[in-house]
């Protein structure tokens, strides 16, 4: 593991956004979420064959979509085999995450066994029902959930800890530098946009998602690749650990543009292999919109410095 940090955090009095923005985050998941459960793993839904069933039906429904759509769904989606069980239970998990099958499943007119069907119908109102109860959806982005308070809430929501220590790790070390480098107020300010710009990537990248998005991750990328192209410095430490073994931990000062390849790139690549949005639960469109905003703005932060300290 290795990480960016360019100041010293133990004096974290210089720092006080940065430590409210963390002690924000750790604040609202004790609050809120670290005592979440989920009642929909027990959905008939979720179990093989309603997931087959739901692919199923949601076979008919891409059939019945407008060629223009069906060119936009993913392409092992158009060549699933209506008659291949294991498929259409791939296909029947897909389709959850479909804001179209979803939002019309209810109303749709379906062929084959009646009164299966409306079994399914049934089933599927409750699991509805009950996903819009999670914690998760309520604070989460979505293409379904996306009214302007979810643009703010989902920054600082973390689906468990592990997702929370991830971020606020690199919140931390990369929000000390840049409030250190540009103020409070900056600081702030890309946390924020940084996030509404990591949304927006996120939407256009899933536009018929269903799974929400919630996490600082966006935010942290807007920071990241900010400080990489504002910070004049040719290196910076990083922090370094591979084991706790003596020699294989500490601090090293490297090129400042390694973060570049270090964390920004590999979004751009995960994003590549993962066009639907996410990819193993990471919303890697999300880091990609952050960064771009954060690139950008450092680039006008830098110029802007430049202009200040040559003045005409």
């Amino acid at each position: 593991m290795i990480l960016p940090c360019p100041e010293d955090v133990r004096h974290y009095q210089r720092y006080p956004l940065t430590l409210t923005l963390v002690a924000l985050n750790v604040f609202i998941f004790v609050l809120i979420f670290s005592g979440m459960k989920s009642t929909l793993s027990v959905s008939p839904l979720l179990e093989q064959e309603g997931l087959t069933l739901t692919g199923r039906l949601y076979y008919q429904f891409v059939q019945a979509l407008p060629a223009d759509q069906q060119a936009l769904l993913p392409g092992w989606v158009r060549e699933v085999q209506s008659h291949d069980s294991e498929q259409l239970g791939v296909l029947g998990a897909f389709a959850l995450r479909d804001s179209r099958f979803v939002s019309s499943a209810e109303k749709t007119v379906f062929y084959g066994d009646d009164v299966q069907i409306a079994q399914w119908q049934k089933d599927f109102s409750t699991f509805r029902s009950k996903y819009q109860e999670q914690i998760l959806y309520k604070f989460g982005l979505s293409s379904i959930k996306n009214k302007p308070i979810a643009w703010l809430t989902y920054q600082f929501s973390h689906s468990n800890w592990i997702h929370l220590l991830s971020n606020i790790s690199f919140l931390i070390f990369i929000g000390a530098a840049v409030e250190a480098l540009a103020g409070s107020g900056l600081l702030l300010v890309i946390y924020v946009l940084g996030g509404f710009a990591g949304g927006w990537g996120f939407l256009l990248s899933d536009v018929h998602g269903t799974v929400p998005m919630v996490g600082a991750s966006a935010s942290v990328s807007a920071l990241l690749a900010f400080y990489c192209v504002a910070e004049t410095r040719l290196r910076i430490r990083f922090l370094y650990f591979v084991s706790p073994m003596p020699g294989q931990y500490g601090s090293i000062y490297l090129p400042t543009l390694l973060i570049v390849p270090l964390f920004l790139l590999v979004d751009l690549a995960n994003l590549w292999a993962t066009p639907e949005g996410f990819g193993g639960g990471v919303a890697y469109a999300a880091h990609l919109g952050g960064t771009v905003f954060g690139l950008l703005f450092g680039l006008l932060f830098r110029a802007s410095s430049v202009r200040i300290a040559r003045p005409l």
